[in-house]
Parts: structure tokens; sequence; C-alpha cells
């Protein structure tokens, strides 16, 4: 009777220890169902565009200067003045270039006295010469002397030419309807010859100058479509344009390259030295394949880089490791160039706590449109 029951209680126990291993057995899978985070990649935007600053700047821009020297006695315009075509802009004292021309005028109707009196003289001797009253000599003297009285006349005409020109110049007149945009000098000031007055800028400011470094240059070309914003204009008014022209050779001061953009429709709101942004789209961002992911989801080892991709498994999914090529690592996080598809589901974090075919289920799927 004895045996029988310490065999029975041996079998309770028995049954008792094979439950208890069980339910443990089950506590510990269960453990192992991770819950983790999602994150689907994303593809690389088309229409990125990289940002510069820029300035805008009339299409016809002239400095104005006086091609004689002197002293300025008038100069009225002010920064910001329209001006029209022929206005007078500047006056330089013209009494000098008067007084020039005046002496040369004198000098010019004594030389046309002597030529008349050489002409009378050379005609006399003709007739001396004619009636044997006179040597070859003679009327040889007479004509060199005509022909010498009559050349000086010519030279004192073109002195008296280029004097009257050079009296013209001290009237500096507008070459075109423009406004005023600089002044360099002010009245009373004495001058030389080709020293800047004034700037003369078209009324209408459509081109913006930008300054690109070399890192970009060679991605623009001439024709392509930018748009332009105005920092003191309406931020939401966007301004298209194409690029009209492009600089092979970098500044030395900047090491950058100038480029031209023209405004299509320009504004009369748009003055130069406005500052701007120009925005060239990005040729080379967008390439078919190319994704972004957060940087913390990017691990590598001696291998490469990869990431942990989840796997439907029934009513879980598995981790698995996949094999990725990076790009650059941007804002947004690191570009994906091969390896993955729009469709992957990468493990957004806690990547150290989770190994190769780790049962896990994820979180936010129903965020993640899943």
């Amino acid at each position: 009777m004895k045996n029988y029951i310490l065999v029975l209680c041996l079998a309770v126990l028995f049954i008792a220890c094979t439950k208890d291993e069980k339910q443990e057995s089950k506590n510990i899978y269960k453990e192992e169902i991770k819950t983790v985070f999602a994150v689907l990649p994303k593809q690389k935007d088309e229409n990125t565009n990289r940002v510069f600053n820029a300035t805008a700047s009339s299409n016809h821009q002239i400095k104005l200067s006086f091609k004689v020297q002197g002293n300025i006695t008038y100069l009225k315009s002010k920064i910001g003045d329209e001006v029209k075509k022929a206005d007078l802009i500047a006056k330089l004292d013209s009494k000098p270039y008067e007084l020039k021309v005046s002496q040369v005028n004198y000098a010019l109707s004594e030389a046309k006295a002597s030529t008349q009196n050489a002409k009378s003289n050379y005609e006399r001797v003709k007739k001396l010469y004619v009636n044997q009253n006179a040597s070859a000599s003679d009327i040889d003297n007479a004509k060199a002397s005509f022909n010498a009285a009559s050349a000086k006349v010519q030279n004192i005409k073109k002195e008296l030419e280029y004097l009257k020109l050079q009296l013209s110049y001290t009237k500096l007149y507008a070459p075109q309807n423009a406004y005023i945009s600089l002044k360099y000098v002010q009245e009373n000031e004495n001058i030389s010859a080709g020293t800047p007055i004034v700037l003369l800028s078209d009324k209408v400011v459509d081109e913006v100058i930008v300054q690109v470094p070399e890192s970009y240059i060679n991605k623009l070309k001439k024709d392509d479509n930018v748009k332009v914003v105005f920092d003191s204009l309406d931020k939401n008014r966007v301004f298209s344009a194409k690029i009209s022209e492009v600089s092979k050779f970098a500044s030395d001061a900047t090491k950058t390259y100038k480029v031209v953009v023209k405004l299509i429709n320009s504004s009369k709101l748009i003055r130069s030295g406005m500052s701007a942004s120009v925005f060239f789209k990005d040729v080379n961002s967008f390439k078919k394949g190319i994704f972004y992911i957060p940087s913390n989801s990017v691990l590598n080892d001696k291998s490469g880089y990869f990431v942990y991709l989840l796997q439907k498994d029934n009513n879980n999914y598995l981790i698995k490791k996949q094999s990725v090529e990076v790009g650059k690592l941007r804002k947004k996080g690191y570009e994906i160039i091969s390896g993955l598809d729009s469709n992957s589901l990468v493990l957004k974090a806690g990547m150290s706590e989770v190994y190769e075919n780790m049962r896990v289920q994820i979180s936010n799927l129903d965020d993640l449109g899943k």
C-alpha cells in the first residue's frame, strides 16, 4: 500500500513539473515577440532645388562720364530720379573751351586772309611769267606759298572742328530712358576725362546676378528654368526665369562663377541691388530607386552598410539583414542608392536589441498604411 502511494505521488509530481515547464516555455516564447517600430523608405524628391543668394541687376547699366576734363557746374539729378533720353544730366565749365574755339577762329581768319594774299600773288606772278617778266622760280615760289597757306587753312579748320567737338563734350546727356542708380561726384568738383559721373539703370530691372560655387557650376547651362524670390517682396510671389549667361571663369576673390538669370516677367517693384534667392533645380538629384531612410536605421560592419528589414511571417515579422548602398547623409537621412524599394519595411530603431531571424511585432503598421 505504501509503495502504491509513493508511486502515485511521484506521478503527480512529474505531471506538475511537466506542466510548469510547458508554461515556462510558453512564457519565454511570448517574451521573445518584441514590439518594434518600422519605417518606409521615402523616394527622393525629383523637384529638389538648390538655393543661392543673388542680387537684382539692370539689364543695361551705363556709367556716364565726360570725355573732357573740367569743373562741374551743373549736376542736379538725385539717386532714384527718372530721366528721359536726351535729358541734360550734367555740365562742365565751358569757358576754357569757348576761349580756345575763339582763338582758333581768329587764327583761321588770319590764315584765310594770308591764303587770299598768296593766291593773288600767285595769279599776278603767272601773268608776269606769261609776259616773260618773271622767272620760273618766281612762279614756283608763288605757287608754293599759295599751297602752304591753303594747307594751313585746312589744318586750322580741323583743329577748330576738334575744339568745337570738345566744347560739345562739356554737356552730358542721357542716352536712354532710365533711372539714376548712383552718383559718383557732386557739383563744383574738378574731374578728369573718363571720371564716372552717374550710373544709369534700365527702368525695368529684369536680371539677377548669382555667384555659384565650382561644385555646382557644371550642373547649370544656358536656358535652364529657375525660380526667383525677392526678400523684400511678397515671399509667396515666385518669378519664373531662365539662365542667360554662365561664366567660364571664377572670381579671383570669391572663387565662384557668375551666373546671370533673366526674369521672364519682371515687376516695377524690383529695384537694382535688391536681394533675392534663386532656386536651381538639382538635375542630378532624382534617380529612380533612390530613397531616404533615417540615419539611425543604417548600420555598418566589415561587409559594408546594412539595414534590418521586417519580413512577414504568419502573424508576426522576422528580422532580416539587408545590405544597402548608401549615398550622401542629408537632413532627411541617408540616401539609399540600392537595396531597398518603396515597400521595404525597415527597422526604425533598437537595432542593438534584435538579431537575424528574430520574430517581432510592428506597432505602427496602421501609421504606415499597412
